[in-house]
């Protein structure tokens, strides 16, 4: 089961820098990183810390964490998980973005409704499985159609100007 937290950064997030190990002290110098870290020690993730490449591990599940602007979300599962979150800017050329970076399904998907929202469904639900996938963001992006993956479970929410995507590898 996964579980999300989804919380706006402000002057009086609270934290404490103290809750980290060392190896997560390390990884957490920015107040985005911070804030995230201790939402998930809040929901009960144990010995928080991070690999070579950035990503955030725990000893009892799996963990993902996202920003954008000044929101901040992380989830846990007992199953790989990846949480993906965008202001959904509208200042871009989305078709032009679509057709260079969406494959098959995710493309006629897009092109049957391309609005804003089909638009960052198919992006976030992308950045999310790279969490998952281990593999870079433009390998993701330039090679995979995430909407014809069998074995993965997406969900993704709007709030307010923001997409929220969460993926988890099913069995």
């Amino acid at each position: 089961m996964v579980s999300v937290y989804f919380f706006k950064l402000s002057d009086k997030t609270e934290y404490n820098y103290n809750l980290l190990s060392a190896n997560a002290k390390g990884h957490c110098k920015k107040k985005e990183s911070l804030a995230a870290a201790t939402a998930l020690l809040s929901m009960g993730v144990e010995n928080l810390h991070y690999d070579e490449n950035n990503k955030p591990l725990a000893d009892n599940c799996f963990v993902s964490i996202s920003h954008s602007k000044d929101i901040i979300a992380v989830c846990k599962s007992d199953k790989p998980v990846g949480i993906d979150v965008e202001f959904m800017a509208t200042d871009r050329d989305y078709n032009k973005i679509a057709n260079r970076f969406y494959k098959g399904k995710e493309l006629e998907y897009y092109n049957s409704s391309p609005t804003l929202e089909a638009f960052y469904e198919i992006w976030t639900k992308k950045e999310a499985f790279s969490k998952i996938s281990g593999q870079g963001t433009i390998e993701i992006f330039e090679g995979f159609d995430v909407l014809s993956l069998e074995s993965y479970k997406f969900q993704t929410e709007f709030i307010e100007n923001f997409a929220l995507s969460v993926c988890e590898k099913q069995e």
